[in-house]
């Protein structure tokens, strides 16, 4: 295992949910990581917000009976301790057995400061969607309009449909774009084998063949396709379409767009099965 030195030394951050405790997203990164050169860094943060209204004396819990009292903040910090330590150990023994290099790291605060404090030198932000525990909801997911205003790297949330897809599609609509969110899902395909389908708009001014002469130098051997959609077609709803028809394995945003409007996200996690990226202009390349 790494040191604590090296923890966020050209890693990838694997941002670590009690609502997905089987860690299947890092069978889903083993290519990208191995592909990159990346070390894993599993990050689990504990709500100090959380931690604080526990400690108001107004908290209360409801026990088996029906009946409220005061809730116990010792028996709630013991209960974190014992859910950092399983999770660690799901993490680091599924590390191992993909013979992925890593380390971990328990952090404690507001979840997405942290999370941005985290991340400042990581290669990407992942955070796991797959395999979520039956009536779960994500605790990232629940922080999506803070995560999208955050300055992080690029941020890949993880799905099981990682594995199924045959493309990468990215919305390339302006020039920053291509070093943004086509260099980004560049580089998902060619982790993973597979074509990057570029999206443009249909007033978009850059010529394809001048986007994919850019991407090649970065992605020699891939497949790279370009379509140019309607304007509307770059919404929520006609992006999961596509995503759905084209076998997407990803579907990579520039975070120009996600900033502005949060809902874009939340909308194409509700409407697809596929990895979704947000591609940061502060990402390392």
């Amino acid at each position: 295992m790494l040191t604590d030195d090296n923890d966020k030394d050209r890693a990838i951050i694997v941002a670590l949910d009690p609502a997905a405790p089987g860690s299947a997203g890092l069978e889903l990164l083993r290519d990208i990581a191995i592909e990159r050169d990346r070390r894993l860094l599993g990050l689990f943060i504990e709500d100090a917000e959380m931690l604080a209204h526990a400690q108001s004396r107004l908290a209360t819990e409801i026990v088996l009976s029906g009946a409220a009292r005061p809730l116990d903040f010792a028996k709630l910090e013991s209960q974190l301790n014992a859910q950092s330590s399983a999770i660690r150990q799901i993490f680091e023994r599924e590390a191992r057995r993909l013979g992925l290099p890593h380390a971990f790291r328990t952090l404690r605060g507001r979840l997405v400061n942290e999370l941005a404090v985290a991340a400042a030198d990581a290669d990407m932000l992942v955070i796991e969607l797959a395999r979520l525990t039956a009536g779960a909801q994500s605790i990232w997911v629940s922080q999506l309009e803070q995560i999208c205003r955050a300055e992080l790297p690029n941020v890949l949330y993880a799905r099981e449909g990682w594995t199924t897809g045959s493309t990468v599609l990215a919305i390339v609509d302006e020039p920053a774009d291509v070093e943004t969110s086509g260099r980004a899902a560049a580089s998902l395909a060619r982790a993973g084998n597979i074509s990057l389908t570029l999206l443009l708009g249909e007033q978009s001014q850059m010529h394809e063949s001048e986007i994919e002469a850019v991407l090649r130098r970065h992605s020699r051997g891939t497949v790279i396709k370009t379509r140019r959609l309607p304007t509307p077609s770059l919404s929520a709803r006609a992006l999961a379409y596509l995503a759905q028809t084209g076998s997407a394995r990803a579907l990579v945003a520039p975070a120009r767009v996600t900033r502005s409007d949060a809902s874009l996200v939340r909308e194409l996690l509700r409407l697809t099965r596929c990895s979704v990226m947000i591609a940061s202009p502060s990402a390392k390349k």
